[in-house]
């Protein structure tokens, strides 16, 4: 693998012309170039989801030593279209979708723009600052849902005269968390009420504002640290250097643990709850169905899961045999092979989920399913408490006996999904401790993507991480709206991007499948010399 060549695409004779333009015509751009502040329109359409995002960021001057990011978001909307008629995503309907929306959102977008008060832009005849930088999602994702967001993108960065970055999807995803601690640190330092440029004194009180105690107990997100990319469309451990150089540790082929998670949900769930959706994220409601009592808005901390995480490869690895008669097998059981398969799991779930709708055909005694009068208490193998009366032994089940089973199937396929993950986690981290030096130690585990959302996931592998000696390895998941598809991150990552050099060219076209991986054949986020997918500014 070969990473680009800068010298070799950087053009040093003349300025492009996008910034001859845009100099030309607003005079901020030296004042940006000092100040580093930078305003970024965003475009996500990888999928389903029509997002629009407007950050604006800047490098802080409090800690001089090691300076820190600021952002904050002026504008961030989503619409995602109605796939429910065809129980998941339809490429047509989406491409629809986006061209109908994605207009509109920029258009409001743009009314939040800040207002121009210089001569440059009086001189420009707008009436608003536009923006330093555009960043579109370039893949991977639906090709024509990509194209759609890309060939507006474009239209805006040749109309104002700024740089585009093509942003890969699952890299934003993985950046989210510093996304979020770069908004937290505007919070403190109350930037929505603050001019920029009077960012020096408001730099100055971030220390009262939020002092060092609390600088201690939330830690900057520093390289190198693993990262968990859990989505529809992707289940990736990655060990990520820098902003552009990422190793994956293990993947899946198959299925990915969203997919198989929306597929055991049109299963699992009773008819009534599958059919009053607003949307097709069906693993969100299984979680929702599975824990019926879990506050939303809540931390998984402060709720009792009456979980037992695996102190052991060998408890891991056991079938979880279900108080109803079935059993489940864990993926993998009899494999330490580096990677994440769900299939299996998911086909034995849909089995045994199909079997709930036949009770009656049940002939032979021993293969009778138990129905409870209450929910079985759920522990580390989701088993009732070994006093427990209400078991009792039916050829046929009541309908609240059988939604208790099926509530049941919900917590035990995603235990076991969950335990999955953390397993291949566990070989990570147990390995880096015996080979890596101090420096490639990870300290921090991000988990971000759509699934990231599920507070159940998060519970498990900290508990799992507990119990096998990685207590210290810090957990970060965005905030439940951050964790699925969204714009924003697609600017900051752009953002930052740019600021390390990186803009792409108007020529892009979208990647279906773009591997992370800098070892991998497509040279991972910066592309391969011959084949670069970005060039230096």
């Amino acid at each position: 693998m070969h990473i680009v060549n800068f010298a070799k695409v950087q053009n040093t004779t003349a300025e492009p012309r996008h910034k001859q333009e845009q100099n030309r015509l607003f005079g901020h751009v030296t004042q940006f170039k000092r100040q580093k502040e930078l305003l970024t329109l965003a475009i996500e359409t990888s999928c389903d989801d029509t997002c629009v995002a407007l950050l604006q960021s800047y490098e802080s001057t409090e800690r001089i030593e090691k300076p820190e990011m600021v952002a904050r978001l002026l504008f961030n909307k989503k619409i995602t279209s109605d796939q429910r008629q065809f129980g998941g995503v339809h490429p047509a309907v989406a491409v629809e979708w986006h061209q109908r929306h994605l207009a509109t959102l920029v258009e409001e977008a743009i009314r939040s723009l800040p207002e121009g008060n210089t001569s440059a832009y009086q001189k420009s005849r707008l009436p608003y600052r536009t923006p330093d930088l555009i960043a579109v999602t370039r893949g991977p994702g639906m090709p024509t849902s990509l194209a759609t967001g890309m060939e507006v993108a474009k239209g805006l960065a040749l109309a104002w005269g700024i740089p585009i970055v093509g942003v890969h999807h699952m890299q934003a995803h993985a950046l989210t968390p510093q996304l979020v601690e770069a908004l937290d640190r505007s919070a403190a330092l109350s930037i929505a009420s603050s001019p920029w440029g009077a960012r020096e004194r408001v730099d100055a009180e971030v220390k009262a504002a939020s002092g060092q105690q609390e600088e201690a107990q939330r830690p900057n997100l520093d390289y190198p640290y693993l990262n968990l990319l859990v989505s529809g469309g992707h289940t990736q451990l990655v060990y990520s250097a820098s902003l552009t150089s990422h190793l994956i540790q293990c993947t899946t082929d198959n299925i990915a643990l969203g997919d198989m998670l929306d597929k055991a949900a049109r299963k699992i769930l009773p008819p009534s709850m599958l059919n009053s959706g607003q949307n097709v994220m069906y693993a969100a409601a299984l979680e929702r169905f599975a824990f019926p009592r879990f506050p939303i808005g809540v931390d998984e901390r402060e709720y009792n899961f009456k979980y037992t995480p695996p102190a052991t490869r060998a408890a891991e690895i056991e079938h979880h045999n279900s108080p109803y008669g079935w059993h489940l097998s864990p993926p993998l059981y009899a494999s330490r092979k580096m990677e994440y398969n769900f299939t299996g799991l998911g086909s034995q779930v849909q089995r045994i989920a199909d079997s709930l709708d036949n009770f009656s055909s049940y002939e032979d005694p021993t293969e009778q399913v138990l129905s409870r009068e209450d929910s079985p208490e759920f522990g580390s193998d989701l088993a009732p408490s070994p006093d427990s009366s209400a078991a009792r032994l039916s050829p046929a089940l009541k309908e609240e006996d059988q939604i208790e089973q099926r509530r049941y199937l919900a917590r035990a396929t995603m235990q076991l999904a969950f335990e999955h993950l953390a397993s291949r986690i566990v070989m990570v981290l147990q390995q880096q401790a015996k080979t890596s030096g101090e420096q490639q130690k990870v300290k921090t585990l991000v988990v971000s993507g759509g699934v990231a959302s599920n507070q159940f996931l998060r519970h498990v592998l900290r508990r799992v991480l507990e119990v096998r000696g990685f207590g210290h390895i810090r957990i970060m998941a965005p905030p439940v709206d951050l964790c699925t598809d969204n714009a924003a991150m697609i600017a900051w990552t752009g953002s930052e991007m740019w600021r390390a050099g990186w803009v792409s060219k108007l020529d892009m076209l979208p990647i279906k499948k773009w591997s992370m991986s800098s070892t991998g054949e497509q040279g991972g986020i910066l592309g391969t010399e011959e084949k670069p997918f970005y060039v230096r500014r």
